[in-house]
């Protein structure tokens, strides 16, 4: 009974924790506004607009919702995203605004686009389409059937096309950058077809169903109105399992194929560039090089290769100096002996860390060329988009101020932070300073217009270029006296000394970024694998004058709503019913199964219920959870549960925990440190079992992961514990050790496994079993020792039905065991051999990825095979040959 009382005071901890306020809200008349108390300003910004935009997206997607849109804020995040999500149905707004500027420099706001974009998703899909209109009895979660069937480019189309509609300004319909990802894929004969749209594969260009998606509905809305998106998706819905093509012939009269190539028939021409490719082809990211003293140095990630820094031989050969996980070329800077980048990492320990949000952060490290050693600068702080001065003297980097980026310096020495520009709705990006740092230059941008600075020691910033709604890019220092910056994908330079401003170069896809190295040109462009970098000679600068596009008008800023701010509680929410019948004793019985999970997914609980009529007994098997991100808990309940005709009922219920001891993430490597009790009870007509155990574990991950690494990167774990069981006089220790290691610079995993267990007065041979095979030997310990070669197969851009397979990999494991008895050591007398095929796949519309396998396994000596069939490491057939 005292164990049973534990297990009911851990139940009733829970379900208090239900009522635990930390979050706020503030109610519109069609929104519900979800925040934490510091988030309170950009909550009642949300709110200005928030109504407005719901009756606009409304009208035009033709469905209203009869509930409140919840909408959660956060600026916990050191990167710019934003979701739409079911189960329940809600909005997540990350406050953060995205520094590479993906929806385009003219952005005037960067929370009203991002709630255009996901109140788009919120309103299409969860309108009562198809079945789902007849089968809202079983739950809201009953609309998401038909997402299953949609193709990525439908679901992100409408969006991406709303969020340029619907916006004073900007939106990626408005960005040339966004534009040239299809412009320069035409023009060099490598677009990708419609089906491939359908989801993200694993080549560039990363965002393809956006693209996609935005082709398709913009020339859908523009040629047939815009009623034709929700007349196609309402007769979509009805049938979905043929895809979008039917509904599309019936509104406009061609299949969805003619339509894409309709689209691709209107898209601009642009010209393929004649120069000099620096360094060979590849798939992937290729950025600057800069001179330093051990050489050209530059950075590229490839799906193929990872991420890393490598060196430029004057041969053209490329050497791969160290393995860096960073977002791209504008997170390094480069001096003459040292580097400094930012390294972006999770605290999902944070208390305020969401499932879908954690707290996050981009911290600084100086690396020191002649070593390749990095040292942190910072810590918890969100700096991006760092710049060192030449001679190494100075730092400075933009910081995350909400929606918006301050001008930073940090002190080398004291490691302190000193602001250098800030300013109210203003941004300050892509700083660059000289070669012994006593000049930046840097950009602002405001109410959706750019304009170019210079900072000198002691002096006022001194406006060059700008405010202008034409889109600025990459300013660097060309020497002391002049600077080179972009200008809608044109490279201009600029004589600090005269203010004279020139045509440098162009290219027909667009000059992203450049340096100029002694009496040569480097240059960042688009191709259809990914950035490159193009080498051209120094030429004279063109003549003629240089126009400005007019700033845009400043957006008028709406008044404010005094809505009250009102506590709120994380409650479940009921999501979905399906019938669950289940079978006893070859009978199918009545049940249900249900799901409910709370908005901020802090809580869930799903399960079944049913009836046996056999035995008239109630029937249930329910799991509850809690992530409360400094721990996490869980609470089963299983009743009744049929053995077999010789054998009574089983019920059990179990409550288990996650307690994070320690976590580090550095820019190279996370490890983490935790602890999970668990106490269970077992009971039937014979009597009660009580089971507690504790489990110690370890994780150690390298972060230099690949695309191509299908099976992970390196890493070790190791994990022990205790299990103590009623009617076993000795405690039950197991523990387990694992380390994978790449196999030279492959993406090819080498993996060792050792699983123990042993107690003093009982028989544990049945544990870690080879494969499924029952065991040869017995014993009070056991040893299992395992060795896998883990092969990738490719990268794969394969459409398949609803979505497609990107990749797959193949296991080649042998097992062993041995036992302990008495004090000797027997060997299991066999050994296994086993091959698994896996493959990965991914559904367009829910861009949800899983992995079916296949096995077979054999165990030599006795001459057993084993075939299995299985779904993301799960086994969901398995067949024996008989002994």
């Amino acid at each position: 009974m005292a164990r049973l009382k534990v297990l009911l005071l851990v139940l009733l901890f829970s379900s208090a924790s239900l009522l635990a306020v930390s979050y706020q809200q503030i109610e519109t008349e069609y929104t519900r506004i979800i925040f934490e108390e510091e988030d309170v300003a950009y909550a009642r910004h949300v709110s200005v607009f928030a109504d407005e935009v719901f009756e606009q997206l409304t009208s035009f997607l033709s469905h209203t919702p009869a509930a409140k849109v919840p909408v959660i804020v956060t600026s916990n995040t050191a990167w710019a995203n934003g979701y739409y999500i079911n189960f329940p149905s809600a909005v997540y707004l990350y406050v953060t605004s995205p520094e590479d500027r993906f929806l385009g420099s003219r952005t005037q706001d960067w929370l009203k686009s991002l709630f255009i974009h996901e109140l788009t998703h919120y309103i299409h899909l969860t309108a009562p389409v198809g079945p789902a209109k007849f089968l809202r009895f079983l739950g809201p979660g009953v609309t998401a059937m038909s997402t299953v069937f949609m193709p990525g480019w439908w679901i992100e189309g409408i969006t991406t096309y709303a969020e340029t509609a619907f916006a004073a300004n900007g939106g990626r319909g408005d960005s040339l950058p966004f534009a040239r990802i299809y412009q320069a894929s035409l023009a060099e004969d490598s677009m990708w077809s419609l089906s491939q749209g359908a989801y993200n594969g694993p080549f560039n260009p990363s965002n393809r169903i956006y693209v996609t998606g935005y082709l398709m509905i913009d020339y859908l809305i523009r040629h047939y109105g815009p009623s034709a998106f929700a007349d196609i998706n309402r007769r979509f819905a009805a049938f979905p399992f043929f895809g979008l093509s039917p509904a599309y012939k019936k509104v406009t009269g061609h299949s969805a194929n003619e339509v894409f190539s309709l689209s691709l028939h209107e898209v601009d021409d642009v010209d393929t560039s004649s120069d000099n490719l620096f360094s060979e082809p590849m798939a992937g990211d290729r950025f600057l090089p800069v001179s330093t003293s051990i050489g050209l140095i530059g950075y590229v990630q490839s799906p193929y290769k990872g991420r890393a820094l490598y060196r430029y031989l004057p041969d053209g050969s490329a050497e791969r100096l160290m393995d860096l996980s960073i977002e791209g070329g504008s997170s390094i800077s480069f001096g003459t002996d040292k580097a400094v980048f930012s390294s972006l990492w999770a605290d999902t320990n944070d208390p305020s860390s969401l499932a879908m949000a954690a707290v996050s952060y981009s911290d600084l490290y100086l690396l020191d060329l002649a070593t390749l050693k990095a040292k942190r600068l910072t810590k918890a702080q969100r700096l991006v988009q760092p710049a060192i001065s030449g001679d190494g003297s100075r730092i400075v980097a933009s910081r995350i101020n909400g929606s918006f980026y301050d001008l930073v310096e940090l002190d080398i020495d004291t490691l302190e932070t000193t602001t250098l520009a800030t300013d109210e709705r203003t941004s300050f990006f892509e700083p660059s300073l000289n070669a012994n740092g006593t000049r930046l230059v840097y950009l602002s941008l405001k109410d959706g217009n750019s304009s170019l600075f210079l900072l000198e020691e002691g002096k006022e910033p001194l406006l060059l270029v700008g405010p202008t709604a034409d889109e600025l890019r990459s300013p660097s220092f060309a020497d002391d006296e002049s600077i080179l910056f972009v200008k809608e994908l044109e490279l201009y330079s600029l004589n600090l000394e005269t203010g004279n401003m020139q045509l440098v170069h162009t290219d027909g896809v667009g000059v992203y970024n450049a340096h100029v190295q002694e009496d040569e040109l480097f240059y960042e462009t688009y191709t259809p694998q990914g950035v490159a970098v193009r080498k051209v000679e120094r030429s004279p600068k063109s003549e003629g004058q240089v126009t400005l596009r007019p700033p845009l008008e400043t957006a008028p800023l709406a008044k404010s709503n005094s809505y009250q701010v009102t506590p709120y509680y994380d409650s479940l929410q009921f999501n979905l019913a399906l019938p669950f019948p289940f079978v006893e004793a070859n009978q199918f019985q009545p049940g249900v199964w249900f799901h409910t999970t709370s908005l901020l997914r802090r809580h869930s609980l799903i399960g079944s219920v049913g009836w046996s009529i056999r035995k008239a007994k109630l029937v249930t098997d329910v799991t509850y959870q809690y992530d409360g991100s400094t721990y996490a808990i869980a609470l089963g309940l299983a009743l009744n549960q049929y053995i077999s005709e010789n054998k009574p009922y089983r019920s059990n219920a179990y409550a288990a925990a996650v307690v994070p001891l320690f976590s580090r993430t550095g820019y190279s490597h996370f490890q983490a440190l935790s602890i999970k009790p668990q106490i269970s009870l077992v009971w039937d007509p014979t009597g009660i079992t009580t089971t507690g155990s504790t489990v110690l574990g370890y994780t150690l991950q390298k972060r230099n992961s690949r695309t191509m690494d299908f099976f992970g990167t390196s890493g070790f774990t190791a994990s022990g514990g205790a299990m103590l069981q009623s009617g076993v006089n000795a405690p039950i220790l197991f523990g387990s050790v694992g380390i994978q290691v790449r196999l030279f610079e492959s993406s090819a995993m080498v993996r060792f496994v050792g699983d123990a267990i042993g107690t003093s007065s009982a028989n544990i041979g049945n544990n870690f079993a080879l494969f499924s095979f029952a065991p040869l030997q017995q014993g009070n310990g056991k040893l299992r020792i395992s060795a896998s070669l883990r092969l990738p197969l490719g990268l794969f851009d394969a459409p398949i039905p609803y979505g497609g397979m990107t990749g797959a990999g193949l296991e080649l494991t042998a097992q062993s065991a041995w036992y302990l008895n008495t004090g000797s050591l027997t060997w299991e007398g066999a050994w296994a051999a086993g091959a698994r095929l896996t493959t990965n796949l991914v559904l367009g519309g829910p861009s949800i990825a899983f992995r079916p396998f296949t096995q077979v396994a054999y165990l030599f000596g006795p001459g057993l095979w084993q075939f299995t069939l299985g779904l993301d490491g799960q086994s969901l057939f398995e067949r024996f040959s008989l002994s």
